[in-house]
């Protein structure tokens, strides 16, 4: 499934890193949908996170802890919502949620 999402370390061999999901499911509709629970800390960052997979598209805030983010990996265009649980610090979180919702491009 990852694989399927354009998540998977061996498309990303530039990264050296890669996070393991935390939920996967396949839905009917060919859909793949992933969860990855990521720090806030040196080693895991939403920022890490973004570069290890390309993930290059602009943020869209959707509300004040949750940011969006649309992109293609080949033939795959992907979704992903990131969710700050955000922390007593000023501007900082204790971890996020990042759901990548990835579905064949109907276009090809």
């Amino acid at each position: 499934m990852e694989r399927t999402a354009g998540m998977h370390h061996d498309q990303h061999p530039s990264a050296g890193r890669y996070y393991v999901p935390t939920h996967a499911e396949l839905r009917k509709d060919g859909t793949a949908v992933l969860r990855y629970k990521v720090g806030n800390g040196q080693d895991s960052s939403v920022k890490d996170f973004l570069r290890t997979y390309d993930i290059t598209a602009k943020p869209k805030r959707t509300t004040p802890s949750e940011v969006t983010y649309s992109d293609r990996f080949g033939d795959v265009h992907r979704t992903l919502t990131v969710t700050y649980n955000l922390s007593s610090d000023p501007g900082g979180y204790d971890y996020a949620q990042i759901t990548v919702r990835a579905r064949p491009d109907d276009s090809t």
